[in-house]
Parts: C-alpha cells; structure tokens; sequence
C-alpha cells in the first residue's frame, strides 16, 4: 500500500488473496495510529480480493470511499503501479547482484520497500517517503549491501571458552520493530536476529557448494593453473634461438633455447556456478491509500 501525500509504502507478504482483507485492516490501523489522521479514499483495481462483499462493508462502515481503475487501464491507478514496478526491479537487482538465491525474494522485497521509502524522489521534491510521513530525516549509517557475506555473534549458553565466537551467514534485511539485522545460516538453516554483526561486504555466499561456505563477489582467478602458455624472453633477438639443424653452423655444439616465461592460462570455470533457480516476482495489483 501506498500513500498517495508522502509515497511512504507499507508492505505484507500474502500466501493468498483472501488474507489481503486482513492485510489492509492491519495497515490501516497503524497508518491511523502514526499519523493521528483518518484514512478517507481508498483506490484499487478492480481484483476479486478488493471488491469482495466483506470488503465494501468494512469501506462503507467506516466511511471510506472507494475509488477503482475502469476495467484493464492499470494508468488510472499509476502512482501504485509504478512503485510496485521499483520494488520488483530493484528485489530482482538485490537477488542476482550478491548470487542470493531465488527463494529469498520475499526479503528481497522487504529490504527494496525499507530502502525506496528512505531514498528521495522526485515526487517530494528530493525529500524521502520517510520523510514526508514521520517528518523528521531516516537514519542511513546501518544500511548494509543485502546478500552479503555477515559474522554474527554467538551468545547464550553452550559456547565454551575455546569456540567460536562468531557465526558466518548471508545478510538478509533489517528486523521490523527492532535495532538488529536479520542473518541466515546457511549450513544449519536457520535466520538468526541479531545487532553484534560484522559484515564482509565484498563477498557473496558460495550457494553451489550446498550452502557451505562463503566466496568472493568480484571476479577472481583461481591459484591453480593446469594449462600454461610458454612465450620466449622478447628482449632476446629471434636468431638467438637454434633449431634442431643449427648445431651444424655452430661448430658441433647445440645453441641453447632462449630462456622463456610461463602466462597462466585462465580457464572457463571461474565464474560462479549458481544461476539462481527463481526470481523475485509477483503480481502489479496494487492498493494506494
């Protein structure tokens, strides 16, 4: 949902369009509560899950007005459909960037809301969405490259004087209603929450090797080299190398080769193996406040 005033965007994930009249309710009463104000018109497609009979009650109950888009002219409602668009690019570039797979895209798309509602537009004239509604500058210095290689701190019982005092895993996002970061582990499975975390953020994870273990995100060679090119010494003239019949000319003796220098020849594999299986995806149908 989108507010038209400010652009500030509030996002729930849904596993299927019957929650999505709970899901406004939901983001209804807290708009109200934050901003002090009532919630007025409410603008839609024309989806089966915002014209539903409960729906229009709840509208028509607590005086809202409904305004809805004249059947396929998604132009009408563009304000929605344009950032639903930021939001899928920009999960899509945060997935395929850092080689984070395809099942994550709901964080993905958690992250890309928290970051266009505190980036300026043009819409505000170069305020941010965070701005215009709460009225006060977001702080930016947590902000983290998503995807990236992050060591949170181990803590609770059952870690032992000579144990390690950090867990290696991928940074997903920041955990709503909290001063911590979400990291996933992706040897034992499991999201941890956390605020003592160090972050690594020029490596992505190695998901190819079963999730295992981390690797660099900037092109690399490997430090083996099974092929290599022999070149000779160019500061060494062309007649300086003798061939099998020159030792006639020479007095018998065979000139030696002219001294050379390896080129290690790198290969094909040393990009990264893992195409992501999905992508972040989902539909344009949106709601603006």
């Amino acid at each position: 949902m989108v507010d038209d005033f400010s652009r500030f965007m509030w996002l729930e994930l849904l596993a299927t369009k019957d929650e999505v009249f709970m899901a406004f309710k939901k983001v209804k009463a807290a708009a109200e509560m934050e901003s002090g104000r009532r919630l007025k018109a409410f603008r839609t497609d024309r989806g089966g899950e915002f014209n539903s009979g409960v729906f229009t009650v709840y509208c028509v109950d607590h005086g809202i007005k409904r305004n809805t888009t004249a059947p396929y002219t998604p132009q009408q409602n563009g304000v929605v459909e344009r950032r639903n668009q930021s939001v899928v690019e920009m999960a899509r570039c945060l997935l395929k960037s850092m080689q984070v797979p395809g099942q994550f895209w709901g964080e993905a798309v958690k992250v890309a809301v928290y970051l266009l509602n505190r980036a300026p537009t043009k819409s505000l004239n170069g305020k941010t969405p965070y701005e215009a509604w709460y009225g006060r500058k977001p702080g930016v210095r947590h902000l983290r490259t998503f995807g990236c290689v992050a060591y949170a701190k181990r803590v609770g019982p059952g870690v032992n004087k000579l144990a390690d005092r950090s867990i290696p895993g991928v940074f997903l996002g920041y955990e709503p209603g909290s001063k911590a970061y979400r990291v996933y582990d992706p040897v034992n499975k499991k999201l941890m929450v956390s605020r003592d975390v160090i972050f690594d953020e020029k490596k992505s994870w190695n998901w190819g090797e079963k999730g295992t273990r981390e690797s660099s995100a900037e092109p690399f060679f490997s430090e083996l080299y099974p092929d290599e090119v022999t070149v000779a010494d160019p500061a060494i003239g062309a007649d300086a190398v003798s061939g099998p019949d020159s030792g006639a000319d020479s007095g018998g003796e065979e000139a030696p080769l002219s001294p050379g220098y390896s080129i290690p020849w790198a290969g094909d594999d040393g990009g990264s193996p893992h195409t992501p299986a999905a992508s972040a995806g989902g539909s344009n149908q949106g709601a603006q406040i």
